[in-house]
């Protein structure tokens, strides 16, 4: 529900648009959900850890009765791969049908043999569009689906539509300006459901910022920049146990969401956001917080609205 109106302002004699958008904080009822995980010869251990907790992620989703779809791919996209963009597996898709607890498990440990140039957000892309969806990938993405997309892996993107082909593999950080924009990214993956479609939804476990410490990684900013647009979860990949940050992306994919997507750009002081009747206050820790370049309002601490609550906020929308 959208209302539009519009709002007098005396000293200066202009119109200015004041715009309401409301959410509401419900399961979603289908979910295709497409783990995008790194295949270079240093993830062994992160890809056991995921397996491993597996079963905490996809807790949420069985209690919510969700119908979902599981796929996985690899960020391999060199160009002599012939499985770059295709799900992998027998079925390629897993559903409530199978024994998909197991058979995830396996899937997802899907070896170390991959390319050092990690390119999983145009893996993703590839997966999720023509002639991917209509070939190899066909039956993955259904029209009326949530789609939740994670990304899992110790380097940043270096997705470059082959910009940086023959060079090594430290260019893509040496040469990062070369990259597809985060951006166009964002505006593809959103464009997959279309204007008004069910919403899509990044995630990522990746390295940290550099001033946290990691050993064996590198910061994953471009995922983490995906997932921020895209109202998703960020996870650490060094995490000793992924037990806690999987299940986080599940309470994502099953419909309890802390990120929400205004309809437009805001004017920060003259937001107003509303939990059902609950005035709630903008707050780093107990209270909201709104990223003015995804339009992202983000809940935190104990204001995470519970599902069936909804969500509301009326702001002046920013001009240019």
């Amino acid at each position: 529900m959208i209302l539009l109106l519009a709002a007098c302002q005396s000293d200066q004699n202009i119109a200015r648009n004041s715009h309401t958008d409301v959410f509401m904080q419900e399961p979603a009822s289908e979910v295709d959900i497409l783990w995008v995980i790194d295949n270079s010869n240093s993830m062994a251990e992160e890809q056991a850890r995921v397996a491993d907790g597996f079963e905490s992620f996809i807790t949420n989703i069985e209690e919510t009765n969700i119908d979902f779809q599981l796929g996985v791919i690899t960020t391999d996209m060199d160009l002599d791969n012939p499985q770059r963009g295709q799900l992998l597996g027998n079925p390629r898709v897993l559903t409530p049908d199978d024994n998909y607890v197991q058979k995830f498990k396996n899937l997802v440990q899907v070896g170390t043999d991959g390319s050092d140039k990690e390119k999983g957000l145009s893996a993703a892309l590839e997966a999720l569009t023509e002639p991917m969806v209509s070939g190899d990938n066909l039956g993955f993405l259904r029209d009326d689906a949530v789609l939740s997309i994670i990304f899992v892996s110790d380097e940043n993107d270096c997705s470059d539509d082959e910009a940086l082909a023959n060079q090594p593999s430290t260019s893509c950080y040496e040469e990062s300006e070369r990259l597809i924009p985060i951006t166009d990214f964002i505006y593809n993956f959103r464009g997959i459901k279309g204007p008004g479609g069910q919403r899509v939804i990044g995630s990522a476990i990746v390295g940290p910022k550099v001033a946290d410490g990691c050993d064996g990684s590198w910061p994953g900013h471009r995922y983490s920049a995906l997932a921020e647009g895209l109202g998703g979860q960020v996870g650490n990949i060094c995490d000793g146990d992924y037990g806690g940050l999987m299940y986080d992306l599940g309470l994502a994919v099953s419909g309890e969401l802390d990120t929400f997507q205004l309809s437009y750009a805001a004017v920060i002081e003259t937001l107003e956001v509303y939990v059902d009747d609950d005035l709630i206050e903008e707050d780093p820790d107990d209270g909201w917080t709104y990223d003015s370049e995804y339009w992202i309002l983000r809940f935190d601490g104990d204001f995470v609205p519970p599902r069936g609550a909804q969500v509301s906020v009326t702001y002046e929308v920013a001009s240019g």
